[in-house]
């Protein structure tokens, strides 16, 4: 069930906390405690509710931890923010960004953007056939993600969508 709803659910913890690392912090949080608490879960209930709750709760418990190092959103405005969903305008244009932010990239980020998302092999598995370490591949995961996020904004900004 989380990989049907995995993008949503990203999408949502990186509208409350706007960084795309700590929102991929946030993600693995939450999927653990999920996978912890998968025995609450009432089986034919709203599985993105139940997962954005458990989300909600971890952003707010790192707002509150990081609230002295930099300025987070107040629980109110995490609660709206929850609770709003994007407009189906909005999703077509960063779709369409991405799709033209993509082509962007250097061939390299291309076919490694490929093989990590093909599902066909494990980041250590790409990391072996590009003869690279994990680490290596995971920082440039992080580097292309990061380029494509600020490219996406960048777009959508100047069509008026954010």
């Amino acid at each position: 069930m989380l990989n049907r709803h995995k993008k949503p659910l990203f999408r949502l913890i990186l509208c409350m906390v706007r960084s795309p690392s700590d929102a991929e912090d946030l993600f693995q949080q939450t999927a653990i405690t999920m996978w912890d608490k998968f025995g609450d879960f009432q089986p034919g209930s709203d599985f993105f509710a139940w997962a954005s709750s458990i989300a909600r709760f971890k952003v707010r418990d790192f707002v509150k931890s990081k609230a002295r190092q930099k300025v987070y959103f107040s629980e109110e405005v995490i609660d709206k923010l929850a609770m709003e969903e994007s407009s189906p305008a909005i999703e077509e244009a960063r779709l369409q960004a991405l799709a033209e932010c993509r082509q962007r990239l250097s061939a390299a980020d291309q076919q490694l953007i490929a093989a990590c998302y093909s599902g066909n092999s494990s980041i250590a598995g790409v990391a072996q056939h590009t003869d690279r370490s994990v680490g290596s591949v995971y920082s440039n995961l992080w580097r292309i993600r990061r380029a494509l996020y600020s490219c996406i904004q960048r777009a959508v900004s100047r069509e008026g969508l954010a």
